[in-house]
């Protein structure tokens, strides 16, 4: 059996796992756009940064102890395209050049005026040489460093959410944006834990057995009650910040996302609140790099057969690359992206939770191409590619308007695909 206190450990645990610093510039910057609407924007924002990532976890845990678990019913080959893919998200083309891009949009950029390219890019390539330096050696002061700046950048994130809801900035003004829900919902993929999640479950769940000895029933109770305090602690800072973007749309310009956050934190603890949260946000973004080159890096060299080293390397390299175009530009290129992966990810999730009791395995796959197929349409839109019969279909399909036409689709592909399956098994068996 397991005591509540180690609950209550993993919980912060996971809570930090998923408090990525570069995802706090997300919520300011919803809010501020939809305004008035900031509620609806809200719970869309929640179920894709919060709700899915957990899932997630919980999912892929009951897939199995694998990476490749997770999405091996759809066929092998799939499993393997669908976890590089994730990896390459979560690595060197997303996620980790972002946290460059935000650590010095934070921390150097909001003190600089002019010209600033010389000491970004001076700036960037000690960034990432320090992250491949840590990565590269099994050395836990970085580690001691996240475990000292986090709860510094929690009291600090405390401070400044407590002050902008008891003292809002201004009132949130009528938004543009006319489908707030489905605006907070497609946001929330920026955060990209959900794909995190998926990759991170595994050594999630070995540190839940780590010196215990708990069945299938009691680890499963372990990580929800885990995952419970988690989503407590994301529910607050997310939904704090969000509502505080939404009270400045009335009173600063936004200028940028991260220039946003800089100018409500301004707006409410001055100069010293940007430095303290600006050193904050610089070290926890290190930290996440640096376990994100190691996790790119133990995937690739292992599946490739090229030195850890190597890989390592490579994925700097590239990471840097990626970092220069700032974070509005990573964000961009995210945008298409992610509305590919995310309907698939979601679909896995579901399919998972209930894969004892599915013995098809059509079922997977018919349910992939369904959302798959909305996920092309999604991103053709975000890359301003106009097909009309393309989205004349995507007008049509029930739930579109909350960001969930893929839905549909993938329970008519998943039960098409599972019947012709099905007969192909009859036939076999003849």
């Amino acid at each position: 059996m397991y005591k509540k206190k180690e609950v209550l450990l993993t919980g912060f645990a996971l809570f930090a796992m998923l408090f990525g610093a570069g995802n706090l510039i997300f919520p300011p910057v919803v809010g501020y756009t939809v305004g008035t609407n900031w509620i609806y924007a809200l719970i869309g924002f929640f179920i894709t940064g919060i709700g899915f990532p957990l899932l997630a976890i919980i999912s892929a845990t009951l897939a199995g102890d694998k990476l490749d678990n997770f999405a091996e019913r759809v066929s092998p080959k799939f499993s393997k395209i669908f976890n590089i893919v994730l990896i390459l998200a979560i690595g060197p083309l997303l996620a980790l050049p972002r946290t460059g891009a935000t650590a010095f949009e934070m921390a150097i950029a909001p003190h600089l005026s002019g010209n600033t390219s010389v000491i970004k890019y001076s700036f960037l390539i000690v960034y990432f040489i320090i992250s491949l330096i840590f990565s590269l050696k099994s050395n836990k002061v970085i580690d001691r460093v996240g475990k000292i700046l986090t709860p510094i950048l929690i009291v600090i994130l405390s401070i400044i959410i407590y002050k902008g809801v008891s003292s809002p900035i201004g009132d949130p003004v009528v938004s543009q944006v006319t489908d707030s829900f489905k605006y907070g919902f497609f946001n929330g993929y920026q955060t990209m834990d959900t794909l995190a999640s998926v990759i991170f479950s595994g050594i999630i769940l070995k540190s839940i057995r780590n010196g215990r000895n708990l069945s299938k029933k009691q680890e499963l109770s372990f990580l929800t009650n885990s995952s419970l305090i988690a989503l407590f602690g994301l529910t607050i800072v997310y939904g704090g910040l969000l509502y505080i973007g939404a009270t400045s749309s009335g009173a600063l310009t936004n200028y940028g996302t991260t220039r946003l956050l800089a100018d409500i934190v301004n707006s409410l603890l001055g100069k010293s609140g940007i430095v303290f949260l600006g050193i904050c946000i610089a070290g926890a973004c290190l930290t996440t790099a640096v376990g994100l080159t190691a996790t790119v890096a133990d995937y690739f060299s292992d599946l490739l057969k090229i030195s850890y080293e190597k890989i390592a390397v490579a994925t700097t390299v590239i990471s840097f690359l990626f970092a220069s175009l700032g974070v509005d530009m990573i964000v961009k290129i995210s945008a298409p992206i992610l509305v590919l992966l995310y309907p698939i990810a979601i679909v896995l999730i579901a399919l998972n939770f209930f894969g004892k009791r599915i013995k098809n395995d059509g079922i997977y796959l018919g349910a992939v191409i369904g959302a798959g197929f909305v996920g092309v349409i999604e991103m053709l839109q975000a890359l301003n590619i106009n097909i009309s019969l393309l989205n004349h279909i995507y007008k049509i399909l029930p739930l579109q308007s909350f960001g969930l036409g893929w839905v549909v689709p993938a329970i008519i592909f998943g039960t098409i695909v599972g019947l012709i399956k099905k007969e192909d098994k009859k036939l076999v068996s003849i």
